[in-house]
């Protein structure tokens, strides 16, 4: 089967099937209704090599969607459309976004009505950017938010059931995410990829049936197992510690009172030296505070792990590069990136076949060097 998927028909012929609240959605059930794809592009002459669904979870349930077109650029006849397509939704991102709009807002009332949970879409974007990797690439992303994706349930999130029975093409995949500090249960059917926070399905090797696909995770709440079990440990800990300082305080007591008389000059000066000790030690541990200066990662935003990569590279770093570290997927650091670019705290250029990010100081400092070598 041909790896293109005609951006102007069912780019994800997914929506199309025989069960489920998409199917309802689309009229798969019914044949005398005309089939109509969410996720789908406008009338347009260009082809999709490969579709990208990246699923983001968040602890409240809603579920940040984004849909990638990648158009490979390898002939001045797939260059020109994307160009032209381009420039189309640069002028008018609006006429792009509103029938998206539509038709996901019919696919989320759909699947309301089949799950039976409360669910909203907002947040529409579109926009266009090129990326370099092994093969130079147009894509083409949309980005809303889907309330009420995931079932809540204390400190669990199931997703995949608004969903349910999604066709996915050859050269499409389904990416689903959830945030740091949750841990998968369980993931159905087996994924074609399985990361510590990700799981992948890729359409030629994955049908979904009745009931797939499903996402478990389970986070670390303050009422889990693990810290109720944690709670109790340190609540005998602290016991046993009462009940020897108890101890020990009346054995002392007992002592000092025997030998008030003849007070040991040495025992006088203990206290003073451990005082002395501690207050070293907590210098010490300050010093070493403020020398580091760094945040820890876990507390730094996406964008400032972004920033702080390429800073910490020279000023300047290629994307390919950011992925691989940070560990993200190509959609989320892209995402990452462009925000950045708005904000004009990073710029980006290419480098033969690669994009290359840059600080913007850092181009400065190369063109301050470049007047003093010419000098």
């Amino acid at each position: 089967m041909n790896s293109r998927v005609g951006v102007t028909i069912m780019v994800v012929a997914l929506l199309v099937t025989g069960s489920g609240p998409v199917a309802a959605a689309t009229g798969a059930t019914d044949p005398s209704r005309t089939q109509s794809n969410p996720f789908e592009l406008q009338d347009t002459q260009l082809d999709a090599d490969e579709v990208r669904m990246d699923v983001a979870l968040q602890p409240n349930g809603t579920a940040e969607w984004t849909l990638e077109f990648w158009v490979r650029l390898d002939d001045t006849e797939s260059t020109t459309a994307f160009e032209s397509l381009r420039d189309d939704i640069q002028d008018d991102p609006g006429n792009y976004t509103q029938s998206f709009a539509d038709r996901m807002t019919e696919t989320v009332a759909a699947a309301q009505n089949a799950t039976g949970r409360e669910m909203s879409a907002d947040g529409f974007a579109v926009e266009t950017e090129r990326q370099s990797f092994a093969r130079e690439y147009g894509v083409v992303r949309y980005t809303f938010r889907w309330h009420g994706f995931a079932a809540v349930d204390g400190n669990e999130l199931r997703a995949g059931d608004a969903i349910e029975g999604i066709y996915l093409d050859d050269g499409t995949r389904l990416l689903f995410e959830w945030p740091d500090g949750y841990k998968q249960t369980s993931v159905t059917p087996d994924p074609d990829e399985n990361r510590e926070t990700v799981v992948i399905w890729r359409g030629e090797s994955t049908d979904f049936i009745s009931g797939e696909p499903r996402v478990v995770v389970t986070s670390g709440g303050p009422f889990s197992t693990a810290t109720v079990v944690g709670a109790a440990v340190v609540v005998v800990a602290l016991g046993v510690v009462g009940a020897w300082w108890y101890r020990n305080r009346a054995s002392t007591a007992g002592l000092a009172v025997g030998n008030r008389s003849d007070p040991d000059p040495a025992a006088e000066s203990k206290p003073e030296s451990q005082s002395a000790v501690t207050a070293d030690d907590s210098a010490a541990t300050d010093s070493a505070a403020s020398a580091t200066g760094t945040p820890a990662t876990e507390l730094l935003s996406n964008e400032e792990q972004v920033l702080r990569l390429v800073r910490d590279n020279g000023g300047r770093m290629k994307q390919q590069a950011v992925v691989e570290e940070l560990g993200w997927t190509d959609a989320k650091t892209s995402k990452v990136v462009s925000g950045l670019r708005e904000e004009e705290d990073l710029e980006s250029f290419r480098l033969g076949r690669e994009n290359v990010l840059s600080l913007p100081e850092a181009d400065e400092l190369t063109m301050e060097t470049d007047s003093d070598s010419e000098q």
